[in-house]
C-alpha cells in the first residue's frame, strides 16, 4: 500500500505542527475564502462551504489568523473571516502548482 503524497501548500504554519489533514483543511478553508475575497464569511458559512465540522473550522481559522493568513472582525456581534493578502498569494501559488 503506498502513502497518499501529502498535497504541500503554504497553508503550512510554523507555529503548530502540520498534519496531513490538517494542511488539507487549511487548503479547503483557503480556496474557500479565496471565491470571494472581498467577502467576510461567518464560519458557519465556511463550515458549509466546505464540508468541514465548526470545531475544525474554527481551530484552523484561529491558527491562520495567528500567522496572518487570514482576518477576523466582528460585525453585530458576529465574528467573520476574510483571506487576506498573504493568503491570497499562498492559495494562488498552490493553485497554480496543482492544476
Amino acid at each position: 500500500m503506498t502513502k497518499e503524497k501529502i498535497e504541500r501548500s503554504e497553508a503550512i504554519l510554523r507555529k503548530k505542527r502540520n498534519t496531513r489533514k490538517g494542511l488539507q483543511k487549511r487548503n479547503q478553508i483557503l480556496i474557500f475564502l479565496n471565491s470571494n475575497t472581498n467577502y467576510f464569511f461567518t464560519t458557519s458559512e465556511i463550515m458549509d462551504g466546505t464540508g468541514t465540522n465548526y470545531a475544525s473550522v474554527v481551530y484552523h481559522l484561529r491558527n491562520m489568523h495567528d500567522e496572518d493568513i487570514v482576518e477576523k472582525t466582528t460585525i453585530n456581534r458576529r465574528v467573520k473571516w476574510k483571506i487576506t493578502g498573504l493568503g491570497q498569494q499562498t492559495i494562488k501559488r498552490w493553485l497554480e502548482n496543482n492544476s
